[in-house]
């Protein structure tokens, strides 16, 4: 059989860095892993091809027996009409992935087959099915996966030169239960883990097929420590005996700042950034949450502790909590820069479908509406602390803040000058010239006045104070331009959610409305 899998494209967010990717030469940030991941668990005899609309177009005329769509629900309107294209063609539709495991309500009916939850166990079993003319109209495992037993996925099949990053999977799950997130009603609370050897293989592949920074897409890198501590003994023990080739990235929680072995062997490793859920600076608010992992402890201390060992601090941050006031942004934004974190992907508070979150404001008689999975645009709750005006107001003003030429400048060269050292430093190669080239052409000669002066001076003063942090110091220029135009987009987006409610007014359950 012929199986298409396809990937809808990516909308616009904090995550895709749309304004980056022209200057280093590449189309996406990193593939969802999704359809690679299936595409290994299927017989060899069946004919794969993946398409990630993300880096090609996809030819809704292409023949294919079997045509597979996944998807977020940030991606849902795209996959619907991805969908139907199809569908109008006459091809059989199958849907999974996180969207279609949180909401197959809304997806039933629409496709031919539907998987909910996690498909090492029925995608060989529909296949067998589908091959005998029996196939069911949905799968759902008997239980999760054991993650020992998964087949490598198949990078080989993804066009890797696209990305900007490879991506790997150790873990699946998290231990801890906030309440906001879908991760653990998809995955679960028991981190299921990959074998090292397993996931050795995986990084040797992917070097092999010509990856040099990887993020690794679990939900907690470290929700089962003790195996992670092993893996990351054999990815330093492989980087150094390969000379460091490859760059990894992760998500983390804060805790990590607790076990110096760990951040050791995560410095010895070759990680260079770590994804961190902090949410919040007030304590009410982590307690609201069920983010105790976060209580323990000063967390600006954690975060610099983090740092010491030549880790970028990546932070996950929401306003819009019960506990939050209209004084939550200037703490928010007081946090950040005292904290010396230059990227925060700060977002407003959003009750995804399943969560106990979204249990417990639509039992309030709070919930606004169905999530969209953009928590950067848009809330589904009415704040208690604040006005919903309020919340949108202050998100606002601390989105632009976060991201004001000096603000950033200035957390930014703090972390440089502050960082630990690196396991590879690396050397100046030819390949970094030309990227200095674009950067420079980008953010000075083709730039206002205002970002060609913030730029220069982030450059001047990092070849002045640690000249060795120079390549990232224009990563990090480069990274703000990113960050600065999605903004304002978002602002244009933001500002029309404000007038909607000024003109609206006051109205009953709104905050304090």
């Amino acid at each position: 059989m012929r199986i298409l899998l396809v990937t809808p494209r990516n909308p616009e967010s904090f995550w895709t860095y749309d304004s980056i990717l022209p200057v280093i030469g590449k189309q996406c940030v990193f593939p969802n892993l999704s359809m690679p991941t299936v595409a290994g668990m299927t017989p060899g005899e069946h004919e794969i091809v993946l398409v990630d609309e993300n880096v090609e177009e996809i030819d809704f005329d292409a023949e294919a027996d079997i045509v597979g769509v996944t998807g977020y629900i940030v991606h849902q309107e795209r996959m619907l009409h991805i969908i139907q294209e199809f569908r109008s063609r006459g091809r059989f539709v199958v849907v999974g992935g996180p969207y279609a495991s949180l909401c197959p309500e809304e997806l039933r009916g629409r496709c031919d087959v539907l998987f909910v939850d996690e498909a090492e166990e029925t995608w060989p079993v529909f296949l067998r099915d589908f091959e005998a003319g029996s196939w069911k109209p949905e799968y759902r495992p008997d239980e999760k996966p054991d993650m020992s037993i998964s087949p490598m996925p198949r990078f080989d099949l993804l066009k890797l030169d696209r990305y900007h990053a490879a991506t790997i999977q150790f873990a699946r799950g998290c231990p801890y239960r906030c309440e906001f997130c879908d991760i653990i009603v998809v995955y679960g609370r028991r981190p299921r883990v990959k074998d090292v050897d397993q996931v050795m293989r995986e990084v040797a592949e992917v070097h092999r097929l010509g990856g040099r920074q990887v993020f690794l897409v679990d939900d907690n890198f470290i929700g089962n420590r003790n195996v992670a501590k092993k893996l990351l003994r054999e990815m330093a023990a492989w980087n150094r005996d390969h000379d460091y080739p490859i760059s990894f990235q992760t998500e983390v929680s804060l805790n990590v700042a607790q076990d110096e072995e760990l951040l050791q062997l995560l410095h010895d490793a070759n990680f260079t950034t770590l994804f961190i859920g902090i949410e919040s600076p007030r304590p009410e608010s982590l307690k609201e949450s069920r983010k105790e992992q976060n209580m323990r402890g000063d967390m600006l201390g954690a975060v610099r502790k983090v740092q010491s060992y030549g880790l970028q601090v990546q932070a996950g941050m929401i306003v819009g909590f019960d506990h939050d006031d209209v004084a939550i942004f200037e703490e928010q934004l007081r946090f950040i820069q005292e904290a010396r974190i230059p990227v925060s992907m700060t977002g407003m508070l959003q009750a995804m479908p399943k969560t106990p979150l979204h249990e417990r404001v639509e039992q309030e008689g709070r919930l606004l509406a169905e999530s969209t999975g953009d928590q950067f645009v848009f809330s589904n709750i009415v704040p208690k602390g604040m006005s919903r005006l309020d919340l949108y107001r202050g998100y606002r003003w601390l989105i632009r803040e976060l991201y004001d030429f000096d603000n950033y400048r200035k957390r930014t060269l703090e972390f440089l000058m502050h960082r630990g050292s690196q396991a590879n430093r690396g050397h100046i190669t030819a390949k970094d010239l030309v990227l200095l080239w674009r950067v420079l052409r980008q953010t000075v000669f083709r730039a206002g006045p205002a970002r060609a002066r913030f730029t220069l001076r982030l450059m001047l003063e990092t070849l002045l104070r640690r000249p060795q942090a120079f390549k990232e110091a224009c990563s990090f220029a480069v990274t703000h331009k990113a960050m600065s135009e999605y903004m304002e987009r978002l602002e244009r987006k933001l500002d029309a959610a404000i007038e909607k409610l000024e003109a609206d007014g006051p109205r009953k359950g709104d905050g304090r409305n």
